[in-house]
């Protein structure tokens, strides 16, 4: 269960958040929902595969964390060892909620920031605080109102990103076999990638409209991604010899 309410700086001024990253938090997953926003970042050290809900028939992207059920070899005795943090993973115990403003006559939904007062990461003890004494927002908190963007315009920018990519024929199913030294074999089944050939022979006027939507790079992002794969392997092969 959990209890979310919107955040104030007035009844939760002594609140504070243990940002670290352990298992017990639910961070032990060997994939989570990753946004097109943070594929950037994401590219840099996990594969980025594409997954097609069956009952939507809506796409939507993982970055793969682990090669076995409930693995997450980015999570070490000491916390998160990679460079960056998936969003969905950073935000915490913070999420996206909306109330209603009135703009120039209008009612508009606009986003604010609730928290889950039932979190085990909540409390008054220990962690990181998020109000100054005066007020303003700490830094921790600033750097998760820049997580909740991530996932608030990735939401957005996903369904059309990845719904072009489907009317351009550009995804391909991919049944992902990977060896290992020390186990059998670890298949990732069900998922998609984007077809390189396909991408690269577009014609000038689909190019330019993932350009104008702000996503050709972000497409090549998917793809480059696939190399760290061998990232995984090393890693998995790594905690295997140290059992």
């Amino acid at each position: 269960m959990s209890k979310t309410v919107l955040l104030n700086n007035v009844e939760h001024k002594d609140l504070k958040v243990d940002s670290s990253h352990r298992a017990e938090y639910g961070d032990n997953v060997n994939r989570i929902l990753a946004f097109s926003t943070e594929f950037g970042d994401l590219q840099k050290e996990y594969p980025i595969l594409f997954y097609k809900d069956p009952k939507t028939e809506a796409f939507q992207a993982h970055a793969i964390l682990g090669l076995a059920k409930d693995e997450n070899l980015f999570l070490g005795d000491d916390g998160w060892t990679g460079n960056y943090v998936p969003a969905v993973l950073g935000r915490g115990p913070f999420l996206i909620g909306f109330q209603d403003r009135e703009v120039d006559g209008k009612a508009v939904k606009e986003p604010v920031i609730h928290i889950d007062m039932d979190s085990p990461r909540v409390g008054t003890d220990s962690g990181q605080p998020l109000f100054l004494a005066y007020g303003g927002d700490t830094p921790y908190l600033e750097k998760i109102m820049q997580t909740l963007q991530v996932i608030h315009q990735g939401a957005d920018l996903d369904k059309r990103f990845f719904s072009t990519l489907d009317a351009m024929e550009l995804f391909e199913p991919v049944n992902i076999e990977i060896s290992l030294s020390s186990i059998a074999n670890v298949n990732l089944p069900d998922y998609y990638t984007i077809n390189k050939d396909k991408l690269a022979q577009l014609d000038g006027e689909s190019l330019e409209k993932l350009n104008r939507m702000g996503v050709l790079s972000l497409a090549y992002f998917a793809l480059v991604s696939l190399g760290n794969f061998n990232k995984l392997i090393e890693l998995k092969n790594q905690s295997s010899a140290i059992v």
